[in-house]
């Protein structure tokens, strides 16, 4: 699954989560494991979510603020 020229929007729950960064993932916006899989260089980013909130998490690879969008894929 290559990289969308969009973020995924995600209702996300309190927990540790494992976010795609490298564009390949069957489950984006969440790792599955293809990085390694595909030795594409990337890892996932490990993020704490404190508490129930909507993210925008890119998928577009360009990002500056990983792994959340901040609409680098709109320019």
């Amino acid at each position: 699954m290559p990289y969308q020229n969009e973020p995924v929007l995600v209702n996300e729950t309190p927990g540790t989560k494992h976010y795609c960064t490298c564009g390949e993932s069957a489950n984006k916006p969440y790792c599955d494991g293809s990085h390694a899989k595909l030795n594409t260089g990337k890892l996932p980013k490990k993020i704490e979510i404190t508490e129930g909130k909507k993210v925008a998490v890119c998928d577009c690879g360009k990002t500056g603020n990983a792994p959340f969008c901040d609409g680098s894929h709109s320019k």
